[in-house]
């Protein structure tokens, strides 16, 4: 094996590798190029070795850049990272980061970023990665979840307005962004119960109609203000600005979003003739769902 194409050196002449099938059954056989499979191959042989080792740490990294979704890799690879003492943990979250970009959408990346920066309790690398992921796709799910673990387990919340007020400039539609807004709002202020009915809970609406006048047919900027009604089982006829800026909207924009928000004022309202009316803009703006707007005609709580 140790030829010029082989990973393999004098560092692993004691290691029979291990193949993929050791009979002539091959079931869901996965086919890799000839280095690929020797490392793999030596890879397989360690696990059953249940060696923990500096090698065993770096082919650990040959077998993610090969495949990052090998889970076991990751498993070994932070055996390695808890047991041998000279490991450096910058290096290996700049290792990181270079993987990161590339294959973001990988859950074993997140899980084992996660488990390093809790266990050395440091976040400091952090938000920069995020942007450069944000970068290429600003709604990466891994991303968005890691950001609200951080801000939980390290009470990171510097900036974090900002950085959120500068993402909907960017694009006021993301729906990762308002409901990163919904999670922050809530973790920042939900403590003190009595300002956060009185003062925030206001505050955030006037804030979310605010966003729907710049662009109606948003519906993310609905279901943040709809959020704060649900959840603490607010009225909307609490918040009389709701009713009047819909209206005035309604006025020039035609939006299922503007209607839907009416109906279900009209409907604390009890006016049935209003809901009704709702119904039958609904039901053309809205034709998708037709059966729907029908079923709530049909169940009006009047």
């Amino acid at each position: 094996m140790n030829n010029k194409n082989s990973f393999i050196n004098e560092l692993w002449k004691d290691i029979i590798p291990l193949e993929q099938f050791s009979d002539k059954i091959e079931i869901l056989k996965l086919d890799y190029d000839s280095m690929s499979k020797e490392l793999l191959d030596y890879f397989r042989a360690i696990l059953v070795k249940h060696e923990i080792s500096k090698r065993v740490y770096d082919l650990t990294e040959k077998v993610i850049n090969i495949n990052p979704s090998i889970y076991i890799a990751w498993v070994i690879r932070r055996e390695c990272i808890d047991q041998i003492s000279d490991i450096n943990f910058d290096l290996e979250i700049k290792w990181l980061d270079k993987i990161m970009i590339k294959t973001s959408k990988c859950y074993q990346i997140w899980h084992h970023r996660k488990v390093l920066i809790d266990k050395y309790n440091d976040c400091s690398h952090e938000k920069n990665i995020l942007k450069n992921v944000y970068d290429s796709d600003t709604k990466n799910f891994h991303a968005w979840t890691h950001r609200i673990w951080m801000i939980r387990r390290f009470n990171n919340t510097e900036g974090e307005i900002e950085f959120i007020e500068n993402c909907l400039k960017e694009d006021i539609k993301n729906n990762s962004v308002w409901n990163y807004r919904f999670f922050l709002i809530n973790y920042l202020y939900i403590q003190d119960k009595n300002n956060f009915n009185e003062i925030i809970i206001p505050k955030e609406i006037e804030y979310s109609l605010e966003k729907i006048k710049i662009c109606p047919v948003n519906e993310s900027a609905f279901c943040y203000l709809r959020g704060f009604i649900i959840k603490y089982n607010k009225k909307y006829l609490d918040f009389p600005i709701i009713k009047k800026t819909l209206l005035e909207l309604s006025v020039e924009w035609n939006t299922n979003h503007i209607f839907s928000m009416l109906l279900d004022i009209y409907e604390e309202e009890k006016n049935k003739n209003k809901c009704e009316e709702c119904i039958n803009k609904l039901i053309i703006l809205d034709y998708i769902r037709k059966k729907y707007w029908n079923w709530r005609k049909i169940n009006l709580k009047i």
